[in-house]
């Protein structure tokens, strides 16, 4: 490849103006808005529409030439600064000499995606129901045009019943896909695990990536890893499906009685699974209703009884965020750097410490208590919603789930306190709040009836054990990591 900078002539609005690639960003000078043409259904986007413009390797999408020399940059950008939704801009310019434009276009897209494939086939999962239904017009107005700007091509789907993404990724012919992508909430990703570990072929679909576009009502996954001002975001999460690497997550194996299923982001009992279940009835104020259930929920001192048993790692909170800014900074080890716990030779997945209907062995080192508790979550993912940073040490695959315990007499005031606190992740420091890595942790409720979720979705009010299995999965990310969740 030749060297640094890439510079091309080109034509802007009757000027003569440099189209400069240094290897971090693209560079022009933009005199004013003719000539430079927005791809229609996208959002209004660009910091200005004249002036001095930078955009980052990351944000390029697409370079083509038309037949008439007209060269084409397809971007994703933010709309009015980093903090704000980035979105598809296209500009235009006209080219004198092709052969000058060709090989440009050429040295710029090979170092774009020099560490990913360009124009990616991916299995589109849209679910037109999941949160405030949403995802369809999502989907057609702002995802889909960044996926054609960008090259890719997609199979298509609407889900159409509850288990639907489930068969779909049981069933799915997965060396025709480099991905599997989801417009929902983490119900539909969380079928997909599902169908894939349920195949014969588990062994190799397993690795198959998947990426999350926000449409449902918590977006945990999509906040986990673009973080709070873009969990949200639709642009964000496309750029970082079209632009990232496969990185590998822990999956956690869920049992009760004698069914195995598996889980990538949280398992929970008490409040938290009352907030997440219970308020189905509030989908219409979309993720406020988290919110207004929680502080009710806390307000009502409610508690629930079960017997509480787990395996711990590390219970000093101190230690556990030392370790958290210890691991960012270690180098980003992605998925195909990295060993996953499935048995290559069996295609099977092996519980160290059993299942619920087993003895708990003492040599293990389980702790068991029984009391009552306000909520008991464990959790494989910093966020669970919007707001909401309920286990902001997670990480995406050190072989742990983050416990976090919400004892029974934290009292009001206190409790007001811990719910502002998520809102950053500073809860997990309150003197009542216990916040644990742990190797596995089981939960025997001891009421007739109530809530347990499992990545939102409604699970048998029944004892359940939950265990990490390290890099079962993998997500497309730009950063190879979650989002900062923990302070330093």
């Amino acid at each position: 490849m030749a060297s640094f900078p890439f510079i091309l002539q080109v034509q802007n609005s009757h000027s003569q103006i440099e189209l400069n690639y240094n290897g971090q960003q693209l560079e022009f000078d933009q005199p004013d808005l003719e000539g430079t043409k927005q791809s229609s259904g996208c959002l209004p986007c660009g910091p200005s529409s004249s002036g001095f413009r930078s955009i980052k390797t990351v944000e390029i999408l697409n370079i083509t030439i038309r037949q008439e020399n007209t060269l084409v940059v397809a971007t994703c950008t933010p709309k009015n600064g980093p903090k704000n939704e980035s979105a598809l801009e296209m500009f235009e310019f006209q080219v004198k000499d092709l052969a000058l434009a060709q090989q440009w276009q050429q040295n710029v897209l090979s170092h774009v995606y020099k560490d990913v494939k360009q124009g990616r086939h991916y299995k589109i999962l849209v679910n037109p129901f999941g949160g405030q239904g949403h995802a369809k017009r999502i989907w057609e107005h702002t995802a889909e045009p960044l996926f054609k700007a960008a090259g890719a091509t997609y199979d298509l789907t609407y889900t159409t019943h509850r288990y639907h993404a489930k068969e779909i990724a049981r069933d799915l012919n997965i060396r025709q896909y480099d991905a599997i992508i989801s417009i929902s909430g983490d119900g539909v990703l969380h079928e997909v695990v599902n169908g894939l570990m349920e195949r014969p072929d588990a062994v190799v679909a397993h690795k198959l990536p998947l990426g999350a576009i926000p449409a449902g009502s918590g977006n945990a996954l999509s906040f986990s890893l673009l973080g709070e001002d873009h969990g949200s975001h639709v642009g964000n999460a496309v750029l970082g499906i079209l632009k990232g690497k496969a990185m590998a997550v822990d999956l956690c194996s869920v049992t009760q009685k004698n069914s195995r299923f598996f889980s990538f982001v949280l398992q929970s009992f008490g409040l938290i699974a009352d907030v997440d279940l219970g308020s189905e009835h509030l989908r219409w104020m979309g993720e406020a209703r988290f919110t207004v259930s929680a502080v009710g929920k806390l307000l009502s001192q409610a508690s629930y009884p079960c017997e509480l048993a787990y395996i711990p790692e590390e219970s000093n909170v101190e230690k556990i965020r030392a370790e958290y800014n210890n691991r960012r900074n270690q180098p980003v080890a992605w998925a195909d750097q990295t060993h996953d716990e499935m048995d290559q030779a069996h295609a099977t997945i092996v519980d160290r410490y059993g299942s619920v209907v087993d003895p708990i062995k003492e040599s293990d080192g389980w702790v068991v208590e029984k009391d009552r508790y306000i909520t008991v979550v464990g959790a494989k993912l910093p966020w669970i919603s919007k707001g909401s940073v309920s286990h902001p040490a997670a990480q995406p695959n050190d072989g742990l789930v983050d416990l976090l315990v919400f004892p029974k007499d934290i009292g009001r005031a206190a409790g007001l306190q811990v719910m502002i606190g998520v809102e950053t992740g500073e809860h997990v420091f309150h003197e009542k709040v216990r916040y644990m890595k742990v190797k596995a942790f089981r939960v025997t409720p001891g009421a007739a009836a109530g809530y347990i979720s499992v990545d939102g979705e409604h699970t048998p009010y029944e004892p359940y054990q939950v265990e990490p299995h390290r890099g079962l999965i993998s997500v497309l990310s730009v950063d190879g990591r979650f989002a900062r969740s923990m302070r330093e």
